[in-house]
């Protein structure tokens, strides 16, 4: 799949039988970080009329979809690592990332919900407040900073045709367990191809590895859940279950926390 040598080439960068950059997919990275921003931006824009609050949600997911290929992507887009202020940034993307799920999770599944709220005055001021102390109004705070330390990168990163994998890893002048350095001997750079290479499962055949992979789970899990339900339905343990859906949120009808209120009828 790659030439021996990659020194040579600026498309990619091939060491130790692994592939450490690839111009391809520098391209891949850049269109799922615009995707980032701009649904993280939409997002934002849907909760200013009510008419296009029902995208929020999707487009909130889109936004980690992409947060997540555009993470896998850069894995394989290294040449000198990222600086430290980058770093922090990203820092800072994943854990309001991650928080903000968590916490509109919690406000979809009424944890925490008062029965009654805590300020019931007139002052404007002490209801912003109330509502700006919820859940809810945390997940957006947290949010906006995932989305602003991801989007600020659009900025100073623009789609451009000379991206490069530029840079050839080394070992170190030091002794390890890995390379065995002999003082005073000039930088070697690491080889190629991995001398254990034969050792790993995928030798010389990483498209069947890659099958087995994604088919076999899948056939497994196809197989086991198939079994599962037939033995289940052998037993007359199975239950039938009707999906309901009331304001976004889908349960089936054996879901104790779930309660669906319908407007009485008048004979």
């Amino acid at each position: 799949m790659f030439e021996a040598d990659s020194s040579l080439t600026l498309e990619y960068t091939f060491v130790h039988d692994s592939l450490s950059c690839s111009r391809d997919f520098y391209w891949w990275h850049i269109v799922f970080a615009y995707i980032t921003a701009i649904s993280g931006f939409l997002c934002m824009i849907t909760r200013i009329h009510p008419r296009t609050r029902f995208l929020h949600s999707w487009l909130g997911k889109l936004y980690i979809i992409a947060m997540l290929w555009a993470t896998a992507t850069s894995i394989v887009i290294h040449n000198k690592g990222l600086p430290t202020g980058v770093i922090y940034s990203f820092l800072w993307v994943m854990l309001g990332l991650t928080a903000g799920w968590v916490a509109i999770t919690l406000h979809m599944k009424g944890v925490f919900k008062r029965r009654q709220a805590a300020y019931q005055g007139s002052n404007s001021f002490m209801k912003a407040l109330r509502e700006m102390l919820t859940l809810k109004a945390f997940h957006g705070c947290v949010m906006f900073v995932s989305w602003i330390n991801i989007a600020g990168r659009i900025f100073v990163t623009p789609p451009r045709n000379d991206f490069e994998c530029y840079s050839q890893p080394a070992f170190k002048r030091i002794p390890s367990k890995h390379y065995n350095y002999t003082a005073g001997s000039p930088i070697e750079f690491v080889p190629a191809r991995d001398p254990n290479y034969l050792r790993a499962p995928w030798a010389n055949s990483e498209q069947r590895w890659a099958t087995l992979l994604s088919a076999g789970p899948l056939v497994a899990a196809f197989v086991f859940g198939l079994v599962y339900l037939w033995v289940s339905q052998s037993r007359g343990e199975g239950k039938k279950e009707i999906e309901l859906e009331v304001d976004g949120r889908v349960a089936d009808v054996e879901d104790p926390n779930f309660i669906v209120s319908t407007p009485s009828r008048s004979a």
